[in-house]
């Protein structure tokens, strides 16, 4: 197994390949997802595998009344972040791998943009622990990673293009370890980003906690059943 060192490294290297790369369509889809979610300008946001601060660079411009603490395993990819978004007062910086994580108070928001697959699996239970202790009631994690199945692929046709660790997360296990953690499944949506297939997947958690249900007025269900009937007829043109 690669020790925590190994892997820093590997990624410290790894990050003079992402100099030479910039925003692309994957960190686009992660943020329509966060603010879809419900980030806003004001948010406390934690970002586990920030690598150079490429994602961190457009929350930071939508967080812009918030913080964003953004956190990496690798020193070398950290050290450029900072210099990359030295003017950027809302995020402070940390390399850590998550076992030893510790920060007052909780997050708005938690996102682990294409990073989990990239944790020893042994470790996600764990993780998602450390997470829930620094969620509130109302917080959101948010999981980006590629569908295990894309993932499957790559492995066998094209193992050149894995990283050191690049792992499988199938929504069993992950849900398993974040059920472990107090947490529950707000969503899963297996999507087609870079391919015609589901090539990515993008996963809700929030804390487990008991559910008021507040039923609707008729009239709102009236109107409700009506778009609904209106959007079926159509679909059968």
């Amino acid at each position: 197994m690669e020790t925590r060192e190994q892997i820093g490294k590997w990624y410290d290297d790894f990050s003079e390949h992402q100099k030479k790369t910039s925003v692309n369509l994957r960190h686009y889809r992660i943020m329509e997802f966060l603010v879809g979610a419900g980030l806003k300008k004001d948010s406390k946001v934690l970002e586990i595998g920030c690598g150079i601060g490429t994602l961190t660079g457009l929350m930071a411009k939508y967080v812009k009344r918030g913080e964003i603490i953004a956190a990496d395993i690798s020193p070398g990819s950290v050290s450029t972040a900072r210099k990359r978004l030295s003017r950027n007062r809302n995020v402070d910086f940390l390399v850590t791998d998550m076992t030893d994580f510790s920060h007052p108070g909780t997050f708005d928001f938690i996102v682990l943009p294409d990073v989990l697959e990239h944790i020893p699996l042994e470790q996600h239970r764990t993780l998602f622990g450390t997470l829930a202790d620094h969620m509130h009631e109302k917080s959101v994690i948010l999981i980006h990673i590629p569908h295990p199945r894309a993932l499957d692929y790559l492995r066998e046709r094209s193992p050149d293009q894995l990283q050191i660790i690049d792992q499988s997360v199938e929504a069993d296990i992950l849900t398993g370890n974040a059920y472990a953690a107090g947490l529950e499944l707000v969503n899963y949506l297996s999507y087609p980003l870079l391919d015609r297939k589901h090539d990515y997947a993008l996963i809700t958690l929030r804390k487990r906690g008991a559910v008021t249900l507040s039923p609707l007025p008729q009239s709102q269900i009236i109107v409700r059943k009506l778009l609904s009937r209106i959007r079926f007829m159509i679909s059968r043109l």
